[in-house]
């Protein structure tokens, strides 16, 4: 406001030039004894130029922080050249009588608060040359009158609320050079008449609801031949990029923005001109074609442009490998969230000026490599221009000079704005500064480089998430974040040893089991046994699931060939995720030998499921039914209860998901501690918990007990490390980020995502970064992920089950002795110390019958994808038999026989809803990866799984050789065979 008092014009007090300046003062804001004593001063004063004779011809008055308004006397100050109030609080409407300064060349109130129209009298300014309305809140259609401007040459109107069509007339602009209207709410098609703009050197049309297709860039593109800036961006454009434009018509073009629209097809039409120019890419610095629908290959030319500097193709759905890039400029490179393949060009390993690369949520796949990334801020503004001159003008200006000079010529303000916007100019060094990289939610993998940094640049990025980067050993890569260096996210010396562990405690155990399972005699004639009692029926249940896995694993032994020795999804991994689907990467014969072994495995479960006794069915009907009504509260509360005991299971699940130092409070240590153990704790909640729980919720709410305990192994054993694996991990819906401090809104860390240069937006940490995946269950990498990071802990449940629950059960046998046999019914029991509590409920039917049920649903289920799963369970089978024969006969324990007891066998209906669940997961698994057999699966399913399938499938075959459907002569045939060697 002090400034204003030095106002002066060179004419006396109570003219009438006096009194209109002195009445535009005090409605600008000024007080009124400031604006009287202003008047009393000379021409000299800052803000104010006055010609020879002593009239007021430039008034000036920028950044002032003036409120007030202009007022009509402005018309009065008829000698008047240039008006500049930009950057204040203006409000009100421009008043129409500024069209009554004829001499007016420069016309300047942008960021203002000013509304209304614009005024048409405005086009009576015969001599403007520059009109800046732009950042008010103008409204209204753009005056077709300002078209009668023949000498104007900049026209900014941008972020108003302009609406309506960009008039036609303006083909008669033929000086124009900028026009920007950028930023308003204009609609209908781009007029071609924009192209008849013979000088124009920039169109702004960028956040606007304009429509039209690419002849309309053609027809913008081939008249003006002086265009340097075409910037389209944010606006209604569609239809394909079939752009037919000429060599000249892009020899000047340096800036081209088409980003945020509609546009399809490839952009081998757009790019061919400049590929054709000499040098390869003309003047070209930036091209922007990012969030858009387009398709095809990125032309192998597009990655030689010799002048490009920024290049977004980012959001759209381009696909093949990443052409060899000799864009030596290069400072951005922005192609995440496409469907690139392939490995990483050699050649982006040279590009020294590199300082922003973001490849992330794509197929690419191989190592990272040694990459030399640069600064990013050492990269001029292409839109700049001051006086006229763009950063490069400047530069020849001042070509000879060292930057401290240039700082000693360029006035303060001038020089502010060319640092700000041109800091090659100053001599900027690109070994230090920040440079910005996102790999994530790739196919990554194996030795990550220790540093892709020059100098002192530092690196912020995102890198491990979602790929399988790692050779078994620990990352000391300094430019990783800290964040993603949790043992589990990747490829760590930790997951190394677990798998080692995991594949050697099967070794063993298939050893031991070999030699144990002659024991089984006893139990063999026992199943036998025609009057079929417990004992005989939980005999002939697990002969039958060791039938069926040994059948599987048949069947399955060609898919883990296939999955370890054909072609892989990631070219380093742990090796229990080489032996699954999760490694597999399709092909057609692969694919097909795939499909084949699946529909075997397929039938075989179907046959075997269907052909199970029918009073198993009669059994499972009772089971179903509830004691009292409400039963969608009361398992609804049961499965709530599950949860909360599933909780070693869930947080396995968050181990191999959460990045270290998250919000969620757990921390780094503690969940490497979990994962460690929770199988082990999975397995002894299921023996000391599962069933008491599973008993007294029976006995509250009617519901029938083994239906129970297969939910509460369901849940605790895969379905709810599954359902947490779908949220949280980064190949699915990558809900992990709700606990990263990046997404945390309004943070430091959110806002070291947030990536621009000037005004040119690279990447939003909330759009680009923090948003979740809402096409995961499509492009087949979360169906990879389930398998992957079940696997160990599926094995890892087995190999527990198998060693430390027997173990456990024989101490417990050893301390305990056998109870008094009072009631028949409830069987006689180990009991421990012969006075505690029961430690032989483990052989009672109901647990033996659940437990072989969860076994065989998990064989339906996850063997297609983990063959070894079969082997496991064929250990923890033999181990579950080899335990029921020393408590029935080596330690005398005798079944019960009770209401809960009694009947109780391998539910028939929940393996077969199991095993369509399975068939689902099996075509999720196809048709998001894309195998070439998917279609014959679905046939084929759907085929098998049909209530048809009775008419086909070998079920006789099935019943006599897995379950106990034998005649009479057959048993005692059998007997004597196994009678008579003795």
């Amino acid at each position: 406001m002090q400034l204003l008092s030095y106002f002066v014009v060179g004419l006396t007090l109570g003219s009438a030039s006096d009194a209109s300046l002195h009445r535009v003062l005090v409605e600008l804001g000024l007080p009124e004894h400031q604006a009287e004593e202003a008047l009393k001063q000379g021409c000299a004063a800052e803000g104010v130029r006055c010609n020879a004779q002593g009239h007021l011809v430039s008034l000036a008055l920028p950044n002032r922080s003036l409120r007030g308004r202009l007022s009509k006397e402005v018309g009065e100050l008829q000698w008047l050249q240039k008006l500049d109030l930009r950057a204040n609080q203006l409000k009100g409407e421009i008043p129409k009588e500024l069209g009554q300064l004829e001499a007016l060349e420069e016309l300047d109130m942008s960021g203002n608060l000013l509304n209304g129209h614009v005024p048409k009298e405005l086009g009576r300014l015969k001599y403007l040359c520059e009109l800046h309305l732009n950042n008010n809140s103008l409204n209204g259609d753009i005056p077709m009158e300002l078209s009668q401007l023949q000498s104007l040459r900049v026209l900014g109107l941008e972020g108003n609320q302009l609406s309506g069509n960009i008039p036609r007339e303006f083909r008669q602009l033929q000086l124009l050079r900028v026009l920007d209207l950028s930023g308003n709410q204009l609609d209908g098609e781009i007029p071609k008449e924009l192209g008849q703009l013979q000088a124009l050197e920039e169109l702004h049309l960028t956040r606007n609801q304009l429509t039209g297709d690419g002849r309309s860039i053609s027809v913008l593109m081939n008249s003006n031949v002086c265009l340097e800036v075409l910037d389209l961006s944010y606006n209604l454009l569609s239809g394909e990029l079939d752009v037919d434009v000429s060599v000249e018509a892009v020899r000047e073009l340096q800036h081209l923005d088409l980003s945020h629209n509609k546009f399809v097809g490839d952009i081998s039409r757009l790019v061919d001109p400049f590929c054709k120019s000499n040098p390869v890419g003309g003047s070209l610095q930036e091209l922007r074609l990012n969030h858009n629908e387009l398709t095809g290959e990125v032309p192998l030319c597009l990655m030689q442009f010799q002048k490009l500097n920024f290049l977004a193709l980012n959001n759209n759905w381009l696909q093949g490998s990443l052409p060899e890039v000799n864009a030596s400029e290069l400072v951005v490179l922005s192609l995440h969230k496409n469907k690139l393949s392939g490995v990483l060009p050699k050649s982006l390993h040279q590009l020294s000026r590199l300082g922003v690369l973001t490849l992330h949520k794509n197929s690419m796949r191989g190592s990272i490599g040694g990459l030399r990334l640069s600064s990013a801020q050492c990269m001029d503004n292409s839109k700049f221009r001051m006086e006229g001159l763009r950063c490069e003008g400047w530069r020849r200006s001042f070509e000879g000079l060292q930057s401290e000079e240039v700082a000693e010529v360029v006035e303060v303000d001038r020089l502010r704005q060319l640092e700000a916007n041109c800091p090659t100019l100053f001599g900027c060094l690109r070994s230090e500064g920040t440079a910005f990289i996102t790999l994530h939610r790739n196919r990554f993998s194996c030795a990550v480089p220790k540093n892709i940094a020059t100098g002192k640049v530092t690196v912020v990025g995102l890198v491990i998430m979602g790929n399988m980067l790692g050779v078994g050993q620990e990352l000391n890569s300094s430019w990783i974040q800290a964040e993603e260096k949790q043992s589990f996210l990747y490829y760590s010396r930790e997951v190394e040893k677990s798998n080692f562990y995991v594949l050697c405690g099967f070794v063993v155990l298939l050893f031991f089991a070999a030699l144990c399972y002659p024991q089984r005699r006893r139990l063999h004639q026992a199943s036998r046994n025609l009057d079929f009692d417990s004992t005989a029926c939980i005999a002939s249940s697990s002969f039958a699931l060791l039938k069926v896995t040994g059948s599987s694993f048949w069947i399955a032994s060609p898919l883990l060939l296939i999955y370890v020795c054909f072609e892989v999804y990631y070219e380093c991994s742990p090796p229990l995720w080489q032996t699954t689907a999760a490694n597999f990467e399709s092909g057609l014969l692969p694919d097909l030998a795939v499909v084949a072994c699946w529909s075997a495995l397929l039938v075989l479960f179907r046959a075997v499921f269907a052909g199970m006794p029918m009073q198993d069915a009669q059994q499972v009907n009772e089971n179903m039914t509830s004691g009292r009504p409400g039963g969608v509260l009361v398992w609804g509360l049961w499965v709530f209860l599950v949860t909360i005991f599933s909780l070693p299971s869930i947080l396995f699940a968050f181990a191999q998901s959460l990045p270290a130092h998250n919000t969620s409070g757990l921390s780094e240590e503690f969940l490497s501690f979990v994962h460690k153990i929770a199988p082990v704790l999975t397995v002894l909640i299921d023996m000391v918990v599962a069933v008491p729980m599973s008993t007294q919720y029976s006995a509250w709410s009617g519901l029938k007990t083994d239906r129970l305990l297969m939910t509460f192994r369901l849940f605790s054993a895969w379905l709810l490390p599954l359902i947490t694996t779908v949220i949280l991990d980064e190949n699915c819906i990558s809900g992990w980020k709700w606990t990263w401090t990046v997404c945390q809104a309004g943070s430091s860390e959110h806002r070291r995502f947030d990536w621009s240069i000037y005004d040119q937006e690279i990447l939003s940490a909330q759009r680009s970064i923090c948003n979740l995946s809402l096409t995961w269950w499509s492009d087949g990498r979360c169906s990879r992920a389930i398998i992957g990071n079940l696997t160990p802990f599926l094995l890892k449940k087995l190999l527990t089950r198998c060693t430390i629950q027997p173990l456990i059960l024989w101490l417990q046998w050893q301390v305990s002795r056998l109870e008094h046999q009072d009631n028949l019914q409830r069987g006689r029991h180990l009991r421990l110390l012969g006075i505690g509590p029961k430690t032989s409920g483990f052989l009672a039917p109901l647990q033996q019958m659940s437990w072989l049920t969860t076994q065989l649903e998990l064989l339906a289920f996850w063997t297609p994808f983990i063959p070894l799963l079969s082997l496991g369970i064929l250990s923890a089978g033999i181990a579950n038999l080899l335990m029921f024969d020393l408590g029935i006969w080596g330690f005398g324990v005798t079944l019960p026989s009770d209401s809960v007891n009694k009947g109780a066998a391998v539910s028939g209906s929940y393996l077969r809803f199991a095993l369509g669940a399975g068939c689902c997961f099996q075509l999720w698994y196809a048709f998001s990866t894309r195998m070439y057999g998917r279609y014959v699966l679905l046939i084929f399913s759907l085929t098998v799984m049909g209530p048809w399938a009775k008419y086909f499938l070998p079920l006789d075959v099935a019943s006599r050789h897995f379950w106990r459907q034998e005649s009479e002569m057959e048993v005692n045939e059998f007997e004597m065979s196994e009678v008579a060697p003795s």
